[in-house]
């Protein structure tokens, strides 16, 4: 079956690996990032055929949400695990006391959840307990940034009381955050290695990926990804990627790597 999520369609990929992959950016993102950085090989996207899956995969449904969406057919994130338990143990591709004992899981959550919620609930005193509900769940413009803030803070105290947990601590598992909000407002306020002229201006403007019933495109795109921070209005392009990783850089690795 043919992928249908704009990811594999032009001009997604253009810069890495030089055609649409499955990734929402020009080329690399977060996750091969977080793999570079933890010496890791480039992983294989979940769409491809005829693929070795002993080094990893990327796994995920792009958007998803924690929760069931009327709207969005994606599969939630809890749906999602255990998809990726049956692939992993009932088809036996990786040993529980060997491969997953030595491995890195990453859970990403982009607030999916929060788009919808937002604009059925202008009132912020209802913030909170839907944070809690949505972090509970995982276990692991001034709304955005207060319902970011609450969600950090509620996701802080959800994982130091996992990290608690003897299931995890006795075989040695760790939970870790990475900190993206914090890396990705230090280069939107242009105080990172590399700055951006434009950080808010994305390289593929308009409805990126879609055309018109005529064929014709309905997005533009800059002469440089590199010069651009976001590629379209939500992902950044592959020099995004690479600023943020450069400032999570040292601290990330030892905070994944010790113990």
């Amino acid at each position: 079956m043919k992928p249908t999520a704009l990811s594999w369609k032009p001009p997604y990929g253009i810069t890495f690996p030089g055609k649409p992959s499955g990734r929402y950016s020009d080329g690399l993102t977060a996750t091969d990032f977080l793999g570079s950085t933890l010496t890791l090989i480039l992983k294989t996207t979940h769409g491809k055929k005829k693929v070795k899956l002993n080094r990893g995969m990327n796994f995920a449904f792009g958007g998803s949400e924690v929760f069931d969406s009327p709207v969005d057919r994606s599969p939630n994130i809890s749906t999602q695990v255990g998809f990726l338990v049956n692939l992993a143990l009932a088809r036996r591709v990786y040993t529980i006391d060997g491969d997953l004992a030595s491995s890195y899981a990453l859970l990403s959550y982009s607030g999916t959840d929060y788009y919808g919620f937002i604009d059925q609930n202008p009132n912020m005193a209802a913030y909170p307990a839907f944070v809690e509900f949505i972090v509970e769940d995982i276990h692991c413009n001034e709304s955005y940034s207060d319902l970011v803030r609450l969600h950090n803070e509620s996701l802080k105290k959800a994982v130091a009381k996992l990290n608690k947990e003897d299931k995890f601590r006795t075989k040695g598992d760790r939970f870790v955050i990475v900190d993206l909000h914090k890396a990705f407002m230090t280069i939107l306020e242009k105080k990172g290695n590399k700055r951006f002229k434009s950080p808010l201006k994305p390289c593929c403007e308009g409805d990126c990926a879609r055309m018109d019933m005529k064929g014709a495109k309905k997005y533009t795109l800059c002469n440089d990804p590199k010069s651009a921070f976001f590629w379209d209005e939500i992902n950044p392009t592959q020099e995004g990627w690479r600023s943020i990783y450069s400032l999570l850089g040292k601290s990330l690795t030892e905070s994944l790597t010790k113990g």
